[in-house]
């Protein structure tokens, strides 16, 4: 135990159970504030045309609490990554300005909000705790990153019913950094409780399952299909996110602009194209999908709402709406492929979301968490073929194959070499071997050149013949 710092061990398991409670009550508030937000939206239809204004008042918030205008969970991400610390008014920023972009029909989520607010929590329940490692050797190492991605994980845990691929996704957007990777088991406890609460209550993201077909090569065949068609949609999609955030940013830096074009361009869509039903998270419309009412470009047109609207800054998330696109698109494949949308629809969920985040194991345990572990068989190949043919840069930056090219192919190819180098040095000879060789072959050619000389005994070291008696 002189390795493990007993103090810091019960202060991480303190920290677990308090961010636990603490991240599964925010789960449930921000749930219950975003579903009031549109229950008011779809009574009152015309509060799209209030968009603008609605982005507006949240950059403003933004503004009186010191938060950065641009921030997004990319950036929350990067702060993780990085061991920067997040501000603590980031949770009711984010909170208020996803249910004033929900409030005006906006098709953003709110779990990526959850997962900025779980980062803004885990960070401020820490402070009075003064986490430090519990490995005394690493005592100086700083735990800002690890505390953010607790809250991040236990938050999303309780969104979703998902504690094990909840865990897996901090530890994928995060690149398995060292300080967090170590203090997992603090991560799994957090996850677990936030888990526990909200299953308690049962408010989150329920998603209804799907009737599992039996496995047959005819199935596997969709899947790939499926795996193929989402993971094109998803580097579509989340490249022009961050196309038209680069575009706007280099035009003007002036996100009051932007949100009230992106605000009046997107209720001119809604309103005179008829695209209402879309509108929103997309939760409902994701759960039409899985029960087979859908449109065959449903797909295409939400995925355009949710870039006007992401990409012209508005507060919110974007995985909820990246479920619902994945969702449309996997039912919409069962055109071609043939066989039931509803498991269509759960398989391009999954699939798209591994091609959208690059985060494959998270990816396959939240679907067999939300789906049914028996929906395992399906969802391994539909992932591993999104995530083969998707692109490396994903809405949150490298995947976990960047890693495998860089610092994980580094040293795959170092201990490769060294083991190389002692596979040599084992076949190599015995140096007593080849002295002993040595000498023998020259007491032989001394022999040779003088008969009267004496050969040294076998196992000695002796190099020239003994000098003889005098006469």
């Amino acid at each position: 135990m002189e390795r493990f710092d007993g103090k810091q061990i019960a202060r991480h398991w303190l920290f677990a159970l308090v961010v636990g409670v603490v991240s599964a009550f925010a789960s449930i508030v921000l749930c219950l504030m975003v579903g009031w937000s549109y229950e008011a939206f779809t009574a009152l239809p015309w509060l799209v045309w209030l968009l603008p204004v609605f982005g507006i008042a949240s950059l403003l918030l933004y503004r009186w609490w010191k938060l950065r205008l641009d921030l997004t969970t990319h950036r929350v991400v990067q702060s993780m990554r990085d061991n920067r610390p997040i501000s603590p008014l980031l949770a009711p920023g984010i909170l208020l300005g996803t249910c004033l972009s929900i409030l005006g029909g906006g098709s953003v989520g709110k779990e990526a909000g959850a997962l900025q607010i779980g980062a803004s929590l885990g960070t401020l329940v820490s402070r009075p705790l003064k986490l430090q490692s519990v490995y005394r050797k690493n005592a100086d190492e700083s735990m800002t990153g690890f505390v953010a991605a607790t809250g991040m994980a236990a938050t999303f845990s309780a969104l979703f019913f998902a504690p094990l691929g909840s865990c897996m996704f901090v530890l994928e957007l995060t690149r398995f950094h060292k300080t967090i990777s170590k203090h997992v088991a603090t991560i799994v406890v957090a996850c677990f409780v936030a888990w526990g609460i909200a299953s308690i209550f049962g408010i989150g993201d329920v998603i209804d399952k799907v009737a599992v077909p039996e496995l047959a090569w005819p199935i596997i065949g969709k899947c790939v299909v499926i795996g193929v068609a989402v993971a094109i949609m998803g580097t579509v999609f989340d490249s022009s996110i961050h196309w038209l955030h680069d575009l706007t940013w280099r035009i003007s830096k002036n996100y009051f602009v932007w949100v009230v074009v992106g605000g009046l361009l997107f209720a001119a869509l809604v309103t005179f194209c008829g695209w209402g039903h879309l509108t929103g998270s997309g939760g409902d419309t994701l759960m039409d999908a899985l029960h087979g009412r859908f449109g065959a470009w449903d797909f295409a047109i939400k995925a355009l709402l949710t870039l006007i609207c992401l990409g012209f800054w508005f507060k919110g998330g974007e995985i909820m709406p990246s479920f619902c696109i994945g969702g449309l698109l996997g039912a919409s494949c069962t055109y071609l492929t043939g066989g039931d949308p509803a498991f269509g629809a759960a398989v391009g969920v999954m699939g798209f979301f591994a091609a959208f985040s690059r985060c494959p194991l998270a990816a396959f345990l939240m679907g067999c968490e939300i789906f049914g572990w028996a929906m395992a068989p399906y969802f391994a190949v539909a992932v591993g073929v999104s995530y083969m043919f998707g692109s490396p840069v994903g809405m949150y930056g490298d995947g976990v194959d960047r890693l495998i090219r860089t610092r994980w192919g580094d040293n795959l190819w170092k201990t490769m070499r060294e083991r190389m180098e002692d596979e040599k040095a084992a076949d190599a000879p015995d140096p007593g071997v080849v002295e002993l060789a040595e000498n023998a072959v020259q007491a032989a050619r001394m022999t040779l050149t003088s008969p009267g000389a004496a050969v040294p005994p076998e196992g000695t070291e002796a190099t020239t013949p003994p000098e003889q008696p005098p006469r």
